[in-house]
Order: structure tokens, then sequence, then C-alpha cells
């Protein structure tokens, strides 16, 4: 109807009023452009210095190696063959027709796994390959090993699987509310007496807020060679956590892990996604174990997407009150997140109920979580996890509230920002809260009032084109509790130059440049020297997984450590001689017997749970196709605080990717489930659509926010892998902008109307609620 009524304005021409021809054509992409602000401090150089990731020139060429890369003339390929159903006993598996396959060379099931058929390292066993029931589609039941990977992958097709008790999967958790299946529920939050507050509010609003999931959808799928050794084995692995794949390999081949040695030189993206779901590594290990050949697994994108947990879709129900001016007295919220089939994972859920007061201050919350059992591959971490929903959460009532007293969203924000010396939740007190002013500077920056009387301008000479703006700030807390890393550094005479390996995984962010930086900067040599070794279980024993945003941090802080051990020691060969080469005083370090390696292990031990928090505003613009659903982002501006940013340019790209990840989980990665056999039906980009080159803004502007050294921090730093994420729910909120405005026109009810993420096209259309009565060329 919609594309007809475009074609019908496009034959009548000027016969229709201006505002009704927005309709004709599609929306106009014009080039992108972006712009990048940031300080550094020349005195402290090589620390601050902008400069490329070291690894960036042979990633662009191709030399970069991974796993996926690995290949040895007399290597085995694995591949695993998945069930097909959600919730279903499994009677039988029959790999006649897969063995018979030519080039397969063994065909793995349960009871052939020589140790323990368990793969996590939590407190809730994982099985490797499924032994009694299918807990969801697309649960590992065989290995299939052969001479390459496409007999290894043919072959698994053919292992045929029986199954009874066939049960309907269970598969958000609307189904899981409704069957009563819960995994034992996290502690909530409980401040006051929200119910008596909000019954006596001024204002009350209440609500369902439903997000979908999001795929890591990583450039390189998880892999992993695993090679035997008199010893035991050496796997080359492409995890985010080599402690996990080591305990896992360990469980599964019945071995000490003092026989493991686990070894990661970089990873094609992680996100979360590949720390803990040791599948991949547990099957090349036990094959490699069984065959005593070196045996790859290397998952295809689509079974990778079949078998993988991914990102917590949540289903929240909330009530919230406040005085006549919008001033927050009470919040209640019911947060259910659906964990999957186990709840290994539910750091996410405690997470979204911990920061969902973002930077608000109320008198009295209740926030409740549940996590629902599913049948779907167990849920996990992604990019900011539990943090990016909880923002959205209270942003979301918010901005609920605000269209209530019919008052800007950010005038109501403003008047709920926490001041210093309010008493958060948790009983710590606020200071140094930077969010009123960092608000304040992004408005200015990004010409937020000009550009709001442009909005409502071009939405009163448009009738089928509406744009729409919105502001998000945020706070994220910095936790360094519970984490481990090592670091160990070698310096070589004959040269000076400098070998180091730390606890990090590089998967993209730049850990090993940073790494670099601050090395150089501590021993005062040029980064020349510098080389970062991979990563090993030997050297780095113990060593937390690459994730939450602090590893580079902490590796560093580690590294710092080591290097303050060296200069000691070398301190005490130069004396007062400043004019010596580098060269020259590490060789006679050398002759004189120093040690000139050194090794760290950093495990922080802390009075308050969090370190420093970071503060940050976002600002996104919009233009909707009323018509169609259709939309562009036609500018997002970001200013963020990241302290003395140690690599500017890697933690700005770090930003800005963020930011892009967020924009596909908010508007159109879109997860779907068939929903009688419970398997994952989007696992390719036909069907799911991850953000691509025209789907950034078409102005895009990020700033660190100048002249703002954290004193908490390393080196006076601060995070940046994950906050950007958590403000891409602007995008949401500026959409919804355009849909009303839409609905304006047509004296649609001025009430509140929920929205659910993603905001694909197809949702988006439907909010507009066109009817063929408004379908007109003139007024």
């Amino acid at each position: 109807m919609s594309l007809f009524y475009k074609f019908a304005l496009e034959l009548v021409g000027d016969l229709a009023d201006t505002r009704y021809r927005s309709a004709v054509g599609s929306l106009v992409r014009p080039l992108s452009s972006g712009k990048q602000t940031y300080s550094t401090v020349p005195d402290n150089y090589p620390v601050t210095r902008a400069m490329p990731k070291l690894e960036s020139m042979v990633q662009c060429t191709g030399e970069a190696k991974y796993v996926s890369d690995v290949q040895q003339g007399h290597m085995l390929h694995a591949a695993f063959t998945l069930t097909t159903l959600g919730n279903a006993a499994i009677y039988k598996v029959d790999p006649t027709d897969a063995k018979a396959f030519p080039g397969v060379t063994m065909v793995i099931l349960h009871g052939d796994i020589p140790g323990i058929n368990n793969v996590s390292a939590l407190h809730n066993p994982e099985e490797l390959l499924a032994s009694k029931r299918s807990l969801h589609a697309g649960q590992p039941i065989a290995i299939v090993v052969a001479v390459s990977q496409d007999v290894a992958e043919k072959a698994a097709k053919l292992v045929k699987v029986e199954y009874f008790d066939v049960q309907p999967p269970i598969l958000n958790c609307r189904d899981a509310i409704a069957k009563q299946s819960f995994h034992p529920q996290p502690k909530g939050i409980v401040v006051g007496d929200a119910a008596a507050v909000i019954a006596s509010a001024a204002v009350k609003v209440s609500g369902e807020i439903e997000m979908g999931t999001q795929n890591h959808f990583h450039m390189e799928t998880e892999g992993a060679v695993t090679y035997p050794t008199e010893d035991g084995l050496n796997i080359e692995s492409g995890t985010q956590h080599m402690d996990s794949v080591q305990q896992a390999v360990s469980q599964c081949c019945g071995i000490g892990r003092h026989r493991i040695n686990v070894t990661v030189k970089r990873t094609g993206g992680g996100f979360g996604g590949k720390g803990g779901k040791n599948w991949i590594a547990g099957a090349s290990a036990v094959a490699a174990f069984l065959t005593r050949r070196p045996v790859k697994v290397h998952v295809s994108l689509w079974d990778n997407l079949r078998m993988k947990g991914r990102r917590y879709p949540y289903l929240m129900k909330y009530q919230a009150g406040t005085d006549s001016s919008g001033k927050l007295l009470g919040v209640i919220m019911d947060i259910y997140g659906d964990a999957g089939a186990s709840d290994n994972y539910i750091g996410p859920l405690n997470g979204a109920g911990r920061m969902s007061d973002n930077v608000y201050s109320s008198t009295a919350w209740k926030v409740s979580l549940y996590a629902c059992k599913t049948n779907t591959p167990a849920n996990t971490f992604c990019r900011a996890p539990g943090s990016t929903e909880a923002i959205y959460f209270i942003e979301y009532i918010l901005e609920h509230v605000a269209k209530t007293l019919k008052k800007p969203s950010l005038d109501i924000k403003r008047l709920n920002f926490y001041k210093n010396g309010d008493t958060r939740r948790d009983g710590s007190i606020v200071k140094d809260i930077q969010v009123a002013e960092i608000t304040d500077q992004l408005m200015e920056s990004a010409e937020y009032t000009a550009r709001m009387a442009a909005v409502t301008s071009f939405n009163q000479a448009n009738r089928w084109r509406k744009r729409g703006m919105n502001v998000v700030p945020m706070r994220f807390d910095c936790h360094w509790a519970g984490r481990h890393y090592n670091c160990l550094i070698a310096i070589f005479h004959a040269g000076g130059t400098i070998a180091v390996t730390h606890g990090g995984i590089e998967m993209g962010q730049g850990i090993n440049t940073k790494v670099a930086q601050v090395v150089a900067f501590e021993l005062g040599v040029d980064v020349k020297y510098i080389v970062i070794q991979p990563t090993q279980t030997l050297t780095n024993a113990n060593a937390s997984g690459s994730n939450g945003s602090v590893t580079s941090e902490l590796v560093c802080l580690a590294a710092i450590d080591c290097c303050k051990q060296l200069r000691t020691r070398i301190d005490a060969v130069r004396g007062k001689d400043t004019e010596k080469t580098w060269e020259v005083l590490i060789e006679e370090c050398f002759k004189k017997g120093v040690d000139l390696s050194a090794h760290s292990y950093v495990s922080p031990v802390l009075e308050l749970p969090v370190v420093y928090s970071t503060y940050s505003a976002m600002c996104t613009e919009v233009e909707l196709d009323v018509l169609t659903g259709e939309y562009q982002i036609t500018r997002l501006d970001m200013l963020y605080d990241c302290g003395e940013s140690t690599s500017p340019m890697i933690d700005i790209g770090q930003a800005e990717g963020a930011i892009v990840m967020g924009l596909g989980y908010f508007l159109s990665e879109n997860q779907v489930y068939d929903p009688k056999t419970g398997e994952n039906v989007t696992f390719g980009t036909w069907k799911y659509k991850p953000p691509m080159a025209k789907d950034i803004p078409i102005d895009f502007r990020v700033a660190f926010l100048p002249n703002a050294p954290n004193p908490s921090g390393v080196l006076r730093s601060k995070l940046v892998g994950e906050p950007p994420l958590c403000m891409t729910s602007s995008v949401v909120f500026a959409l919804r902008n355009a849909i009303a405005a839409n609905l304006a026109e047509v004296n649609k009810d001025d009430a509140w109307f929920h929205v659910a993420t993603p905001m694909t096209v197809e949702r988006v259309q439907q909010y507009s609620r066109i009817e063929i009565p408004q379908l007109r060329y003139k007024d």
C-alpha cells in the first residue's frame, strides 16, 4: 500500500502539495564523514601518543596469522554434529554412515571421551557432547574427524539422531514465565519502600520493555589446533580465556593442567563470545588425544551461530512514580533475563540490576532479577553486558515520564541527575560526578538547540519524512576485583631488544600496542625495541579472561611493576652516567650478571568495589521514511571521558566500534527461532543483519573529554572498550520521536506508546500506524 502510494505521488507530480511530495523516492545517503577529537601529552610520549596498532599493517595486508590459517600436511580436521530439537530426550545416535564416508578417521560420541564430559570451568557442567537430552537445538552431539574440513563437515551431517519425549521448546522470557521455568533467582536491590512511594506519587507510569538478543558475530569464528606431545597437549586457541580452556581440556582428556599448554597469538574478535564456551578447544583436544595426531577445529559461521549463546534477551516490567515536576520518588523493575539452558553466565543479569540507576537518583528502588531457563544455548557476556540494557531501562522510564508530563526528556533527566554528596543504592557516596558538565559540553558541541529547531521545522515541512533527536548520558563503573593478570618482560643483551608476554588476549582492541607504549615509557626506550610475544598458560598461568574493558589497564599495571623491578637493577649499573646508550647499558648489565627479566602478577585488593567511574553523553539524530519504515542516522555526537588516553588512536577506534555494534543491537540484529523445533533460523547474514558500511552515522563525531586525567587510573587513563555502546539506545528514542512526530500529524492518541528492540524497518513501519485515509496528495 505504502509503495503504491509512493508510485502514485510520483505520477501526480507537482499537483501534490509540497509536504506530501516528501514521500517520493527513497532516502538518499550522502558520503559519510567523521570527526575524531582527542588530546595528547607530548611530555609523556610514547604514552598518550596517537599511533596505529602494532599489528595494523600485517592485518591490512592479510599477513597476520590466526588459528583459522593454521595448516599442516598431516593435520586432521573435526566438525560437530548438532542436535535439531530444542527440548527432547536422545534415544539413539547412529554414526554408521558418517564413519563410512571417504576420508573420515573417527566419529566421537559422549562415551568415547577419555575424561569427564564437561567443558565448563564454572559451577554447572556443560557437556562437550550431549548424552541424554538435547537442552537446545544446536547442541553438539558428535565430533567427526576427517582428513579435511570439507569432508568433516559433510560427514557430520550423516550422523543420525533419534529422539523421544519431544516437548515444545521454551524460547523466550514470556514462555519461561508462562511455564515457570527459572534458574535460581539472583539477589535483587531494595532501597526504601518503592511500592508505597509510587502509590502516593503525583505522577505514575508503568509498562514493559522487551529487548532482543545479539550475536557476537566475530570476524573470525572460534578455532583451535591441538598437537599431541610426549608430555601432553599443546593447543593453539582463539579463546579470550586461556585458563578456562586449559581447565576444560584437562577435564575432558583426564590429564593434569600442567601437561596442557595453551597459546594465543591473537583472535579475530571476541566481544565475550570466546570466553568460557570451550566446545571448540575441547573437541580439538579430545580428537588429538584419541588419534595422536594434530587436529584442527574451526567451526563455520553457521554452526558458530547455531551452537553458541549470545547476548541476554530481556523482558522488563516497570513502575515509577515522580512528583509533579518529574523528580523520581520510586522505581520498581522486574527484570527477566533469558539465561538459556544454563545459568553459568549470570553476570549480565546481575549487571543489569546493579547499573539500572545509571546517573539518576531516587528515594526508593526495588529491582528484582529473574533468570529465565529456556531451550536456547546458554546466553553469555556480550560487549557491555547488562550495563547496556540497564541504561536503556532507566532511560526508557524517564522518557515515559517526560511524555506523561509533556516536558522535554532532557529536562527530566537533568532534574534527576545524581549530585556530589548523594548516596547511591550500594551506600557509596557520589563524588567527582561530571555528568551535568559533560552533557552541557556535548549539547554545545553538537549544536543541540539549533538542530532541535531545525528538526521541528523539517517535520512541519515534510509529511512523510520525519526526524528525531535524543540525548543519553551515562555512568560506567570500573571494577578490578577478582581479576588476575601476569606480565613477563625479558631484555636481551647484544642489542637491548625487549620481549613482552602478558595475560591479556589481543583480539583487535590494541592491547599489545598499549603494553608496548607503557613499557617503552617506563624503561625510557623507543617502541621499536619492543615486541609482544604470544600469550601462554606457562608464562601467564591462572590469568583471567580478557573482558570487561579492564584487561588492558591491568596488564599495563603488571607491565609497570615489571619495569620498576628492571629499572632498579639497571639503574644500579647505570649509576650517574646518563650518557650511556641503551644498548651499551644493557650489555654492561649482562656482563655483570644482572637479571634482565621480570615477572609480575596483578590481583588488585580494593577497599571499595568501584575503582572509578567514567561519564559520557551521546546525541543521535535520525531521519525516517514513514511509509517504508526505512531510516538513517544523519548525525551522532559523543563526548567521552577517557581520562588521559594511553593510546588515543586505539581508544577512539574502540569507541567508534562500540557505537556501531550498539547500533546493530538496537536497530537491525534480529534473532529468530523456529517455534516448533527451537532451531535458530537466522544463522547467516541472509536473515541476520549486523551493521554494515551504510548503517553507520552519516556524520559521525567522537570526542574525548580534554584535560581530564584520572588520578585513580593506570597512568591517568580510563577504560573505553564497552561504555560507548551503552549510550547507543539514544537511536531508539530518536526514532521514537520521529515516529511520534508522524502520529501527531493525524491526531493519534498522544499518549506514550511502547516499542521493542531491535527497531527493525518492519517494526518501525508498523509503529507509524499508516492507514489508507492518510494517503492523500492535498490537505
